[in-house]
Parts: structure tokens; C-alpha cells; sequence
């Protein structure tokens, strides 16, 4: 599954939904037959897609079975995902977030940072959210973070600004 966007807020009287894309989303989501609505991936709930309509910044999207505003306000704030096989394949060099997500974050030195757990998008950039035991880095995706991507490996490696907070010291 792969994170598309999220519904932002109902739309109309009907049951649409107003969906802000994800970060980097290029769009092709908007042909999918299906969707699942949850916090998580894995907890997601399914469902078909009547019509997606919009361009800009926001799509409508009306599913079927949700077809009065109450139905549409409880699914307010939830993710979107598609399966991955109704996306076509990223371009060289690019990566969906769905992808990339579960990746052990490693240093160009080699020393483990934790695994990519989230992204999102501060406004200015994508900010990768790295867990490891408890903790978690919040990594700016700036010219020259990520060095390497390695999706067979299951790896990403970064180049961390220096003084990033929650870095381990060594």
C-alpha cells in the first residue's frame, strides 16, 4: 500500500470528500478503483471508488456507500492508500513514500539511525520521522541528506545535518 494523501474534510452535502495529495504525489492515484481509509496501512478499511475529480491542490473523491455528509464527516483526518499495483512504476531515481517507509536509516559511516517510519511535509520540505528504541530523529529532506537509496537491501543512506537533534553521539 502506498500513502496517497489525506481527507482534509467533507465536500458538498452527498458524501464527497475533499483529499489533500501527498507530498510528491504524482496524481496517477486518481485512476484507482479502490482505496483504503485508515491512521495505518495495516489497519486500513477498503473501499471502491465511485469518482475522483479536481486538479490543483485538493481532489474530490466520492466512495461508494458514503453518501451523506455524516458518513463523510467520519472520515475525516483519515490516510489514504492505494495498492501499490494500481500505481505505475516511479520514475528513475524517484520513490513513492510507501516504498520507502520500513527502510533502515543508516550513515554514509555506517551507524545505524533506525528504521523510516513516517513522512510528512513541514511545509518547507519532507521531513523523514526515524524510530530506534524509543527514540526518534526528525530528518530534513535537504539537498544532500540522502545519499543512497537501496530498496532490495531495505536501506537508505543519509548524510545527517550537522547538529540535528536526537542524533546518537560517536
Amino acid at each position: 500500500m502506498v500513502f496517497v494523501g489525506q481527507i482534509t474534510r467533507t465536500h458538498g452535502t452527498r458524501g464527497e470528500l475533499k483529499v489533500l495529495p501527498g507530498e510528491g504525489s504524482s496524481g496517477a492515484w486518481r485512476d484507482s478503483q479502490e482505496v483504503y481509509l485508515g491512521a495505518e496501512r495495516r489497519k486500513a478499511s477498503r473501499f471502491r471508488v465511485a469518482a475522483i475529480r479536481g486538479g490543483g491542490k485538493f481532489a474530490i473523491m466520492a466512495l461508494e456507500g458514503v453518501d451523506s455528509m455524516e458518513a463523510a464527516e467520519a472520515l475525516k483526518g483519515q490516510r489514504v492508500f492505494v495498492p501499490r499495483d494500481q500505481l505505475p512504476e516511479a520514475e528513475p531515481g524517484s520513490f513513492y513514500a510507501g516504498d520507502l517507509e520500513g527502510l533502515t536509516v543508516v550513515t554514509a559511516r555506517g551507524q545505524v539511525l533506525g528504521v523510516l517510519s513516517e513522512i510528512f511535509d513541514n511545509g518547507a520540505h519532507e521531513i523523514y520521522v526515524v524510530r530506534d528504541k524509543g527514540k526518534e530523529i526528525l530528518l530534513p529532506v535537504v539537498d544532500g541528506v540522502v545519499v543512497e537509496v537501496d530498496l532490495e537491501a531495505g536501506r537508505m543512506v543519509v548524510e545527517p545535518p550537522r547538529g540535528l537533534p536526537g542524533l546518537p553521539q560517536g
